[in-house]
């Protein structure tokens, strides 16, 4: 039962009180007739009720004691009095009293009133630990939460969302409209209405500036809590930081779309790569047949640089679409900048300064040499276009150990090596910057750029296991973030001396089988020209026929063709033929897609479209020792 103390001066009424209370049930720990001591009592014997007279013989009166009592030990109080005017019952309203009971009193008001204020006491601790468990929560939890009235001003914060916008304490927040942090106003203002109009929570996505001009994408989770009335009394919101997330995102919404046209871009490039090779293989044959003709000679140069050009846009075609022949080698990225340097210095203008920042403690990765330079290339030729006037290109190596709490554009765990190129250009617009990396996006003028420098540069990073990020600000400059893998270096292997060339006497029987007839024309002419006999095939059926009627030969082959392959044709005609030699050739540098069905006895070499007089006439040389 509860324990009660009685605190009356005058003895005949607390008697009568404790005689009562023990009828009840309830268990007397004390009486007292001065304040003073109830209050010594208090934390001694920590009872569950206080029944108090306001008059007392003491110096203090019974409505001071009772503040104390509450207010110091957390024990209910109930004021006993005879005397019921307006100033008295002011002051006991001001001590918290529990209960109010005038003398006389009758015993079941007595055991009522008791009873009242021992459930009002619980009530409220109960109410205490649960505010406190939200306080807690409120506090501690890992999202951005906040309170607002329904104008959006804040009116309560945790930690979080302080250090979400960046503010060093909760006064810089309290009492600001939440429309203050928000990248565009309006936006924000709409979004917060249209939410009041929902009776249930609702989720949003806002994009926000911290307090030092940072941008951060947060996913809002916002309630109301009505009035009876159904008039929006406060709004509870909880943010979590979504920025890494849509960065994450983002990036792949990029390499579905580089998949998507790097499908398209391979399927044209092959188409190109034939069209090429034919162009570049009858400038080479006129060009040879023009001597010293100063004017055609220039004619025909204009022809073959068009050529070249071709061959690098195709080339870059092929690199994003994955479709490039790639061979990925442990490379030393500072020897790489180091050789690079002076064709940067061509590259750029005499008022661009170009720095070179070799920080790495680790330089080693795994890429293709040629991309690598390619996409170094690619990125100081932007810098260069976007600087007007003087300026300053600086390439910057870096290694980032990234753990759990790592912070730098996404990146996962690991060690990586950064590769900043950065500029002092005219920067990109933030528009702009969510489109640089799509294919043929440009804001070069006509004739100035393909728009797939960026393109390449993003799918061959990508390609090697890293990732790419820019960071920009228009009139200021622009700055490219490549990461790459960290890798251990490898010794490379010694190199042979190569053997002393010697003139080679070309001769035999070729069969060529192209189903292009400019390639085939072409490639035919060329080899006759050198002094091999040449037989042409339209289809691989034809080829065999022709290999029919041969005892020695060597085989040139497209590798897609109809009815049969490359592959294909190469192993029918080596039954009964183990010494055949083939060289394949093919605008597909990808031939993933096309394999031998088993494993060929052939002796081959690949050659890839386009290729020059002097590249095909190598081959078959090579292809002629083996």
């Amino acid at each position: 039962m509860p324990k009660i103390i009685i605190c009356e001066d005058e003895n005949i009424v607390a008697l009568d009180i404790k005689r009562h209370l023990e009828r009840f049930g309830y268990e007397i720990l004390g009486m007292y007739d001065k304040a003073e001591e109830a209050i010594t009592a208090c934390p001694a014997i920590n009872p569950d009720l206080v029944l108090m007279d306001i008059q007392l013989s003491g110096s203090m009166d019974g409505l001071d004691a009772s503040n104390i009592i509450y207010k110091k030990y957390n024990i209910p109080v109930i004021m006993l009095t005879a005397y019921a005017d307006d100033i008295t019952l002011s002051r006991a309203k001001d001590g918290l009293p529990f209960g109010y009971i005038l003398k006389p009193f009758e015993e079941r008001e007595l055991k009522t009133t008791i009873e009242i204020a021992l459930f009002r006491h619980e009530m409220d601790e109960r109410l205490k630990k649960s505010e406190a468990r939200y306080r807690t929560l409120f506090e501690q939890a890992p999202t951005a939460n906040f309170t607002a009235d329904e104008d959006g001003t804040i009116t309560d914060c945790n930690s979080t969302f302080i250090k979400l916008l960046n503010f060093a304490n909760k006064e810089s927040v309290i009492g600001k409209s939440i429309f203050t942090w928000f990248v565009n106003a309006d936006t924000g203002n709409r979004l917060w209405q249209s939410f009041l109009n929902h009776t249930n929570s609702v989720f949003q996505d806002w994009e926000l500036q911290k307090a030092d001009g940072q941008k951060i994408y947060t996913l809002a989770t916002l309630s109301v809590l009505s009035e009876s009335g159904g008039q929006p009394r406060e709004v509870q919101g909880y943010l979590l930081d979504n920025t890494e997330r849509r960065d994450l995102e983002n990036q792949l919404r990029q390499a579905q779309k580089m998949e998507a046209v790097g499908r398209l871009a391979g399927g044209i490039a092959h188409d190109f790569n034939n069209i090429i090779t034919a162009i570049m293989g009858y400038a080479n044959l006129l060009q040879e047949d023009i001597h010293d003709n100063p004017e055609l000679k220039e004619e025909v140069d204009g022809i073959l640089s068009a050529t070249q050009r071709a061959v690098n846009l195709t080339r870059q075609l092929l690199s994003f679409s994955r479709k490039q022949s790639v061979e990925a080698k442990v490379v030393n990225v500072h020897e790489i900048l180091k050789d690079l340097e002076k064709m940067i210095q061509r590259l750029v203008n005499e008022n661009i300064k170009v720095t070179l920042a070799l920080n790495a403690a680790n330089p080693f990765i795994s890429i293709d040499p040629g991309q690598f330079e390619q996409t170094i290339i690619n990125l100081v030729v932007n810098a260069r276009d976007a600087i007007r006037g003087h300026g300053s290109i600086i390439i910057q190596t870096k290694s980032i150990l990234c753990d759990n709490s790592c912070h730098h554009h996404g990146l996962k765990k690991g060690r990586w090596l950064q590769i900043l190129v950065q500029d002092t250009g005219c920067g990109i617009s933030a528009e702009d910057l969510q489109h640089i990396f799509e294919p043929f996006f440009t804001t070069k003028e006509k004739d100035k750029g393909t728009g797939l420098g960026l393109s390449t540069v993003y799918a061959i990073i990508n390609r090697s296991g890293g990732q790419i990020a820019v960071e920009s600000t228009p009139g200021e400059g622009t700055s490219f973030f490549l990461y790459l893998p960290e890798v251990e270096e490898q010794q490379a292997p010694e190199l042979k001396t190569a053997s002393t060339s010697i003139e080679v006497t070309r001769s035999g029987t070729i069969i060529v089988a192209e189903d292009d007839s400019y390639i085939r024309g072409l490639i035919s002419r060329l080899l006759s020209k050198s002094g091999y006999r040449v037989l042409e095939s339209t289809d691989p059926e034809d080829a065999i026929r022709l290999a029919e009627q041969e005892t020695d030969f060597m085989l040139l082959t497209d590798v897609v063709m109809p009815k049969m392959n490359g592959y294909e044709l190469a192993a029918r005609l080596s039954k009964g033929r183990p010494g055949l030699k083939v060289l394949f050739v093919s605008g597909y540098q990808d031939r993933s897609f096309i394999t031998p069905e088993t494993e060929l006895t052939v002796k081959s070499l690949f050659l890839e479209k386009p290729f020059s007089h002097e590249v095909l006439l190598q081959a078959i040389d090579k292809l002629a020792a083996l």
